[in-house]
């Protein structure tokens, strides 16, 4: 059957693991937003039922994650946030060139960034919070830039069908299997610092006592 084959056994649930993914990836964590949305895209067409659930899920997650690197970048402006955060994300450089771009192009660098990947998207998110730029002005124009891209790339997907889908199948897999991966370790981060934590306080109480 393969793994793309008995992941589709659970097909119902991609809904909410396409959101979980885009809101890891609104914390910087590596999850591809292109990927989740052509899997979605892929697991429609075999379940056209899911369809509606999955674009909410889709839209959701996108949005929400933006606002999430929006707000992280507000946090830096603010100097709530490290800056040597910001330093992994966004150069000074780049920050620079965003701001020109906003400034000249205004929507129009949020529709053509939405395009492009590997970590242009955030950059751009990140910069608007560090650069004060209005939250009703980032939400027209993220709203409309992501629905946009969105739209575009998943119905081109679909309606491509099998053209396109041999190549993702495995793709699909790997997303699952990596979430899975980010959860294990998030987890066994979690149960560490508790029992780091736990540890110290019988050690205060023991010191205490004595």
């Amino acid at each position: 059957m393969g793994i793309f084959g008995t992941l589709s056994q659970y097909i119902d649930f991609f809904p909410l693991l396409a959101l979980v993914c885009l809101l890891l990836a609104g914390l910087n964590i590596p999850m591809s937003e292109d990927l989740i949305i052509i899997t979605g895209a892929i697991l429609c067409r075999k379940d056209p039922d899911i369809m509606i659930p999955t674009l909410a899920a889709i839209y959701a997650g996108v949005i929400i994650s933006d606002y999430m690197v929006y707000g992280i970048g507000i946090q830096i402006r603010k100097g709530v946030a490290k800056t040597s955060f910001m330093k992994k994300v966004i150069t000074e450089k780049r920050l620079g060139k965003i701001h020109y771009y906003l400034d000249k192009f205004g929507i129009f660098t949020f529709i053509v960034c939405r395009f492009i990947p590997f970590g242009v998207r955030n950059s751009l998110f990140m910069a608007s919070g560090i650069l004060n730029l209005r939250l009703r002005v980032f939400s027209l124009y993220d709203i409309t830039a992501a629905c946009i891209s969105t739209n575009t790339l998943f119905f081109l997907v679909y309606f491509l069908g099998e053209q396109i889908e041999k190549p993702f199948k495995t793709a699909g897999a790997i997303l699952f299997i990596l979430l899975l991966a980010v959860l294990v370790f998030f987890l066994s981060r979690l149960i560490i610092a508790w029992r780091q934590e736990r540890s110290i306080k019988l050690h205060e109480h023991k010191t205490s006592g004595c």
